[in-house]
């Protein structure tokens, strides 16, 4: 299966990166979104279940910026527990996703 190198969220569409080191942004983290480049890096040595993770993190903060939630974008721990609970909602249903009668 061939790498996912785009997301479209809105009328943008981010571009994929995946350095190999960790990203720093005043500390350690796996990700990074730059709504004015329109990339979303994510470190490209971690587990996919962490680059899954981190992706959907990113996501959410692509989605505040386009409907300007500043506060809830500086809030990781709230982006990322909502990223979190995202992912196991996926995983755990994945038939929901691809369902056409709900």
């Amino acid at each position: 299966m061939e790498p996912i190198n785009t997301v479209k969220i809105g009328f943008k569409t981010y571009v994929l990166e995946r350095p190999n080191e960790i990203i720093t942004v005043g500390g350690e983290c796996c990700g990074r979104c730059s709504y004015h480049e329109s990339k979303i890096l994510i470190a490209g040595k971690l587990e996919q279940h962490e680059k899954n993770h981190t992706l959907i993190h990113e996501m959410i903060h692509c989605i505040c910026d386009r409907f300007s939630l500043c506060e809830l974008n500086k809030d990781e721990q709230t982006v990322d527990l909502l990223a979190l609970g995202i992912y196991e909602a996926i995983t755990d249903n994945p038939h929901i996703f691809f369902m056409n009668n709900i």
